[in-house]
């Protein structure tokens, strides 16, 4: 066993003083190998493994060999696993030493899918689609319960092998070993983070590790089609990832016959990428083959001229001048990897009101003096205290003091360690900070380590300041800590974080409450009493009754300021004859001070504030209007308008804008507390109620009066009727309000408003693209419409997940299984315009999907099914979609009278979404008939009335097809400028059409 083994390098690891991030560096190998030998989870480990490990703690060879008690050291991957599975080349199973036949051709795709995506839920729909795109037999479900079956016998007692469902999708659990995707992975993590750390020959030996375990294409015995499936195909790229990276390594460390080898086996997958090309050359001009280098960047320029019309990038046309220039070979740089030369600032703002701490601001100072010429890690100081004592207003204030000694930069993470908002992770702080630092997102490593790894090689020659913001623990400080003692951190926590003393010279300052004469300080600034001034003894006092608590006292001085008490004298004596000194105490529970401080407001609201108060704690998302706080409360909107500023003025609650109002986390915290307390379930519930129907009642009314022809396929509570309230803009605000309230509803209750929510607000978030919001909202409602065994419901999910995955464009299939499923339910529930709405749907996604004679039949369907039912809105949609499809296939008259027979039923409908829609592709049949003049007036009409109704993602759609005619006829600048206000239009919704469309206007500039 490895037990023995592990505790030996343990024992040892620790006495080196090492960690496990330090011993995998010195040995070349992962983290996650260290930790799991230590722990005894390898039963058989790689010999060299072992060996490098042994050499990295100074132990003999031998010594480990003897600690592995259950048999000699394995020399192959996986041999004595009892399992193992590889994908990577033809898929093979091996049991011990013996290939294990898998079976038919589906249960091999099915394992193939699993194994790829190792540890990970598979979906439903992923694994339909994966295992028979798109002729989806009737009996799919049963198969796959059955396949699965299958593979849970030949899987079946194998330890660490499981496949386990998890919803309505499958996981399969491997152990260490027992996949060589799972390998290859790791190995290309640990290369990446010797990379990152500078050691450029480890590295390259583990990429060179991992690349030696492809066998050949990924799954290279089930077909194209399953090898041109996003899951292959993101295996594939992982490949080529780490083939670059090797070779960059190579040429490095002028090793060129390596690196040509490795980038000749991945030319023939892909014998045009410039990346390949370009290291090519470059390791052929290091071995001395310049001449053949520079022939192969002329037939690489001839192919791409020839097949493309294009010249070659910059990777290539780079490497062609180093060659030329006879400079040293230097590793090709992508230029969307290039770091730009950023300097963060994130502090957060100083205030003017700050008072006191001097004292602590001077151990802050002596600290990083004394610190400055130690040869160390960075400096660090750690401000810990109670609730309400002001730890991160003392750090931002010296930050800001000594942020000039940091010229490249000061970084602030907010961990969330106690607030209402998720906690953050430190992958989390690595990610934000290392984007902050320049590097771009698409190359930010996933593996944890690798990007504690970066960060530090980033910070390396770096004087940067770190803020971490409200941390639980040491561990969530240590890995952010930069390995350069021209660095320092300050981290706030309300836990003692003396841990961080062991391995670090940190200074850990415990935060009291101010001193007297700084909490006398502090409330005169805050007082401006209007009768005369306040005395020395009531100001003394009040300090006293207040706790010195930073918090405590600013809340007093905005009791005092709402003007309930004539004097600030008769404020101090009400505190002092209510008997609520003694709670102001700070005691061993970290919140009993805040809690105190807060009850001083609390108990001076009026009966009407508190119990608003309470029940705004009831309100998910992050704010509340006016309107909503009358329905909590059951009263008009001037009464509750009222009670809220009364609240603003006691600093109970924040007035964001003018008629928004939000909690600080810690309020939010105190209003909760007080209504479990103080309020029955029952007024909870009725007061839940009355504001989830408040929101979905003027949310129907906004998204009504913006979109008249949008679908509503769920029915409505009876108290649900128009209100004269809310608009576009109302939508804007309350947006993740109404998300939180769907997932909120989803969980708890009353489940309906989560699909009846979701449902009314498609329209809304289809024309303002917010297609995550959308899939969010539209997976919880069905969730919930499941449980309450609501069938129409069921259906209309599926159709909403089914427009949004196609508004998305990302994952097509997806977006058919589920427009099929609606639409089958509709049928079966003879819900005709359910069933006309996702007929159309899919006939678009399979024109997407270059389907057209599906598209036209599906179309075609759903306008019969119109006519029938005179279902005029969806009528009208459907033939402006026809005239699209009839317009692509060149059937040009068909298409006009299609869209002349929508345009005309939209001015009759009054639905201006339509009458735009059908004038946009009436201007496109005009564009390809050759009738430009006509082309250009039907495009202007459709731009006013898009640009009037602010359909902004159509309004981009029409300026580039603007911008395009006007190109065709010969007016390049007005067609650039068409195109530029497209892709600045496209950009404000985050749509993917607007990099394309600034491709083309850089394919488009004229040279100087």
């Amino acid at each position: 066993m490895t037990e023995s083994l592990g505790n030996l390098l343990a024992a040892r690891r620790a006495q080196a003083g090492l960690t496990q991030q330090d011993l995998a560096t010195r040995a070349g190998v992962s983290v996650r190998t260290v930790r799991d030998i230590e722990r005894g989870g390898v039963r058989r480990p790689h010999a060299r493994t072992v060996r490098r490990l042994a050499s990295a703690v100074g132990l003999d060879f031998a010594e480990c060999v003897a600690a592995l008690e259950s048999g000699p050291v394995r020399h192959t991957h996986g041999a004595d696993s009892p399992l193992r599975i590889e994908v990577l080349g033809s898929l093979t199973v091996h049991r011990h030493a013996t290939t294990v036949d898998v079976g038919s051709a589906m249960l091999r795709r099915l394992l193939g899918l699993l194994a790829l995506r190792e540890n990970q839920v598979v979906p439903q729909a992923e694994i339909i689609d994966f295992l028979w795109g798109e002729n989806v037999p009737a009996t799919y479900s049963n198969l796959v319960h059955t396949y699965v079956s299958r593979l849970r016998k030949l899987l079946g007692g194998h330890q660490g092998a499981v496949l386990d469902r998890v919803g309505s999708g499958y996981r399969l659990v491997l152990a260490p070993g027992q996949s060589d995707m799972a390998e290859f992975t790791e190995r290309v993590q640990a290369a990446t983070a010797h990379r990152a750390a500078g050691l450029t020959a480890q590295a390259a030996d583990t990429y060179a590790e991992a690349l030696s375990m492809w066998r050949g294409d990924v799954l290279a015995d089930l077909g194209p089609r399953v090898q041109l499936h996003p899951v292959a195909v993101a295996a594939s790229r992982q490949r080529l990832a780490a083939v670059l990276h090797y070779a960059d390594l190579a040429i490095e460390l002028r090793q060129h016959q390596a690196a040509l080898d490795r980038l000749r086996d991945a030319a023939h997958a892909d014998p045009m990428h410039e990346g390949i090309g370009a290291r090519t050359m470059l390791a052929l001009a290091g071995s001395g083959q310049r001449v053949a280098a520079l022939r192969l960047f002329r037939e690489f320029r001839a192919h791409l001229v020839e097949a493309l019309g294009i010249e070659p990038g910059s990777e290539l046309q780079d490497a062609y001048l180093r060659i030329l220039r006879h400079e040293a070979v230097a590793v090709p740089v992508r230029a969307s990897d290039a770091r730009l030369v950023v300097t963060p600032a994130q502090l957060p703002p100083d205030i003017s009101t700050f008072t006191g701490r001097e004292r602590q601001i001077g151990e802050l100072n002596a600290h990083l003096e004394a610190t400055l010429d130690r040869k160390a890690a960075a400096t660090i100081s750690v401000i810990s205290g109670t609730a309400g004592v002001g730890k991160s207003t003392l750090a931002v204030r010296w930050a800001h003091q000594v942020r000039n000694r940091y010229p490249h930069g000061q970084l602030y993470f907010n961990m969330h360690g106690y607030g209402d908002s998720a906690p953050r992770t430190v992958g989390d702080a690595l990610t934000s900070f290392l984007q902050a630092l320049g590097v771009s997102p698409r190359v930010v490593p996933f593996d944890l380590d690798a990007r504690i790894a970066m960060f530090r090689s980033l910070l390396a020659e770096r004087r940067v300041l770190l803020l971490l913001d409200n941390v639980v623990g040491s561990d969530q400080v240590t890995p952010l800590i930069p390995a350069n003692c021209h660095c320092a951190v300050v981290v706030t926590s309300r836990n003692d974080l003396s841990g961080l003393k062991v391995r670090t010279d940190a200074l850990v300052i415990r935060l009291p409450e101010l001193s007297h004469e700084e909490s006398v300080a502090m409330l005169t600034t805050l007082i401006r009493d209007p009768v005369g001034g306040v005395s020395r003894e009531t100001v003394d006092e009040l300090a006293r009754l207040c706790a010195h608590l930073p918090l405590a006292m600013r809340i007093a001085a905005a009791n005092i300021s709402r003007g309930t008490h004539r004097t600030v004298e008769e404020y101090t004596t009400s505190l002092r004859e209510g008997n609520r000194l003694a709670q102001l105490t700070v005691g061993g529970d970290g919140r009993t001070a805040v809690q105190a401080a807060f009850d001083l407001s609390y108990n001076a609201l009026a009966p009407q504030a508190s119990r608003l108060f309470r029940l705004l704690g009831l309100v998910p998302g992050v704010d509340c209007t006016p309107p909503a706080a009358a329905a909590l409360i059951g009263s008009d909107t001037a009464g509750a308008a009222r009670i809220l500023n009364c609240l603003t003025a006691a600093h109970m609650v924040e007035q964001r804008s003018r008629d928004r109002y939000e909690f600080h986390d810690l309020l939010r915290l105190f209003a909760v507390q007080r209504c479990l307390e103080e309020d029955e379930p029952s007024e909870r519930d009725e007061a839940r109620r009355r504001l989830f129907e408040h929101q979905l009642r003027t949310a129907h009314h906004a998204v009504t009066r913006a979109y008249p022809g949008m679908l509503r396929l769920c029915a409505l509570p009876d108290a649900v009727t128009k209100v004269e309230a809310g608009g576009i803009d109302w939508l804007e605000d309350e947006r993740d309000n109404l998300a939180a309230m769907v997932l909120h509803a989803a969980e708890h209750g009353p489940k309906a408003i989560a699909w009846q929510l979701t449902d009314v607000l498609r329209g809304y978030l289809w024309r303002s693209y917010d297609v995550p919001t959308w899939l969010s909202m539209a997976r919880a409602g069905l969730r919930a419409a499941r449980q309450e065994g609501d069938r129409l419901a069921v259906a209309a999910m599926h159709y909403s997940l089914g427009c949004a995955h196609r508004s998305r464009g990302k994952n097509m299939a997806v977006a058919r299984l589920h427009l099929t499923m609606a639409q089958r339910m509709f049928q079966r529930l003879g819900s005709a315009p359910g069933s006309a709405a996702a007929l159309d749907c899919l006939g678009m996604v399979h024109e997407e999907t270059g389907q057209t004679t599906r598209a036209l039949t599906a179309i075609e369907e759903s306008i019969v099914l119109c006519r029938r039912e005179q279902l005029c809105f969806g009528l009208a949609k459907a033939l402006c979609n026809l005239g699209f499809l009839t317009m692509k296939v060149g059937r040009l008259e068909e298409s006009t009278a299609h869209l002349i027979e929508a345009l005309s039923m939209a001015r009759q409908l009054g639905d201006p979404h339509i009458e735009a829609t059908a004038l946009h592709n009436l201007g496109q049949t005009s564009a390809q008939a050759g009738q430009a003049d006509d082309a250009l007036g039907k495009y202007e009409r459709a731009l006013a009335i898009r640009r009037d109704i602010n359909d902004i993602e159509g309004e981009g759609q029409t300026l580039e097809h603007l911008g395009t005619l006007l190109h065709h006829i010969g007016d390049p600048t007005a067609g650039r400028h068409y195109w530029h206000q497209a892709a600045t239009t496209l950009e404000k919704i985050g749509h993917p059409k607007a990099r394309e469309i600034h491709r083309k206007l850089l394919d488009s500039t004229p040279a100087p």
